[in-house]
Order: C-alpha cells, then sequence, then structure tokens
C-alpha cells in the first residue's frame, strides 16, 4: 500500500512540476517529464505499482496538459497516438526496471548463502563430535535460507532416525517420514518445492558424499522463505551445504571409529 501511494506523491509533484513550465515547455516535454517518473518509479517498486505508475501517468497527462485541458477529452486524434507509445514505454520501462531489481535481488541472495557456506566450511571440525557437527551445520542453514532445520541420520538397516540430542525443530508425521525416507534411499531431493511429493510441508535434502549417505537435511519454512525454497537455484546451494555436512560427518564418524577402535 505505501508503495502505492509513494507512487501517487511522485506523479503528483511530477505534475505540479509540469504544471509549473509548461509556458516555457512543449506537451511532449511534459510526456518525457511523466516517462522519466515512471521510470524512476519502476526502478523503487514492485510490479503492480510500477503498473500502475504507468497508467496514472498517461491520466494525469491528458487531463492536465493535453488540449482542451482539464478534461478527458481529446480534441487531436493524434495525441492517441502518444498515448500509446507514452503507456508501451512507461510499461517496458517499469518491466526493465523490475527484471533488473529482482536479478540484484537474486545476485545479493546468493551471495549471502556463498558467504554462509563458506563459514560453515570453515567451522566444521571433524574432530568434532556428531552432536557438535549437526548444531553448526542446522545453524548455518537456517541462517542462510531462513527456516527450520531438522538432520536425520542413517540408522539400523539404512531406516532414518531423529539425532539423539533432541534438538529437532519440529517433528515428522508419518507421511513425511516416507518422504524423508524416499529421499533418502534414492539419493535425491524431494518434498515441498519438488517434483517428487510436492504437497510435503518439508523438503528433504539428502546428505550424500562421495563415501555414501549419511543421512537426510530437512526444512521447513512458511512465507517467502518457503517461496524462495522452491527456486532451482536456492536447491542448487543447499545440496553443496549438504554436500559438506556429508564429508564432516563422514570424517567425524571415521575418527570416533578409529578412537574407539584404540581404546
Amino acid at each position: 500500500m505505501m508503495e502505492y501511494v509513494a507512487v501517487l506523491a511522485l506523479l503528483a509533484a511530477c505534475t505540479l512540476i509540469g504544471t509549473v513550465v509548461l509556458p516555457l515547455l512543449s506537451v511532449t516535454d511534459i510526456a518525457m517529464l511523466f516517462l522519466a517518473a515512471v521510470a524512476l518509479a519502476a526502478s523503487r517498486v514492485r510490479r503492480g505499482a510500477a503498473v500502475f505508475a504507468a497508467f496514472l501517468s498517461i491520466a494525469l497527462f491528458d487531463f492536465f496538459f493535453v488540449p482542451p485541458r482539464f478534461t478527458f477529452a481529446v480534441s487531436d486524434l493524434h495525441y492517441l497516438f502518444t498515448f500509446a507509445v507514452m503507456l508501451a514505454c512507461a510499461l517496458t520501462i517499469s518491466e526493465l526496471s523490475v527484471r533488473l531489481r529482482a536479478y540484484g535481488e537474486d545476485a545479493r541472495e546468493r551471495e549471502r548463502r556463498t558467504a554462509a557456506l563458506y563459514a560453515m566450511s570453515h567451522e566444521l571440525d571433524p574432530s568434532m563430535t556428531v552432536a557438535d557437527l549437526i548444531g553448526v551445520i542446522t545453524r548455518h542453514v537456517r541462517q542462510a535460507f531462513g527456516a527450520d532445520v531438522l538432520v536425520l541420520l542413517r540408522g539400523v538397516e539404512g531406516h532414518l532416525a531423529p539425532t539423539a540430542d533432541g534438538a529437532a525443530a519440529f517433528t515428522l508425521d508419518d507421511q513425511e517420514r516416507s518422504v524423508a525416507q524416499w529421499a533418502f534411499d534414492h539419493w535425491h531431493i524431494a518434498g515441498a518445492g519438488t517434483e517428487q511429493f510436492p504437497a510435503s510441508r518439508t523438503l528433504f535434502v539428502p546428505l550424500v558424499a562421495a563415501t555414501g549417505r549419511f543421512g537426510i537435511l530437512g526444512l521447513r519454512a512458511t512465507g517467502s522463505a518457503a517461496e524462495q525454497l522452491r527456486e532451482a537455484t536456492a536447491q542448487e546451494v543447499l545440496q553443496t551445504f549438504a554436500g559438506q555436512a556429508a564429508i564432516a560427518l563422514y570424517h567425524a564418524r571415521a575418527m570416533a571409529a578409529e578412537e574407539a577402535r584404540r581404546t
């Protein structure tokens, strides 16, 4: 709502400026002034408000500056072509500005997640216990993706089991447990936002490394975070997180087994 109010204020200011300078400029120059205002608005607001700015600019230009003024009637049909060109330019500028801003936001989000992945990989230490490693993994994944995180590890006969520390952010019902087991058995991401079991509330990513499978990383999010988890790029980065986590778990278990053998 605030974006629409800001657009209205911007175009009202543009109308006021155009009225003041009208004796010095032509009607075409005033049209360029409105196009500049639409471009400025599109670079700051979302698509809906940008489209609103495009149509409102045409209406204000017609009412205040096209003869006969202060009416929506048009005496010269050539102005209809001017309106069509203005509207096309305004909508094009709005769409390009919105896309450019979306690309910039995606780039910043990827940079943030890459930094989180780098921080996690440096914090993971094979000398840690499995419980400590899981704490590090869940903390960084939660910060990077804005979701609650659950780790299930491979248990007896390949069945998944929650971690022993009881620090799970949420619990799974029987149906979601079956989805998690499917993702683990097939070495494939599944759940919310994927082709496999998309109705699930949770996204499951196998903890897979070159040495085998170690468990499942489950993420459950709401709102915009849930929408981001449905994006292919986010899922690719998430699988990289899972790969790093699997390598750390492998080394931790290997060191624990070696220590047990020595004992």
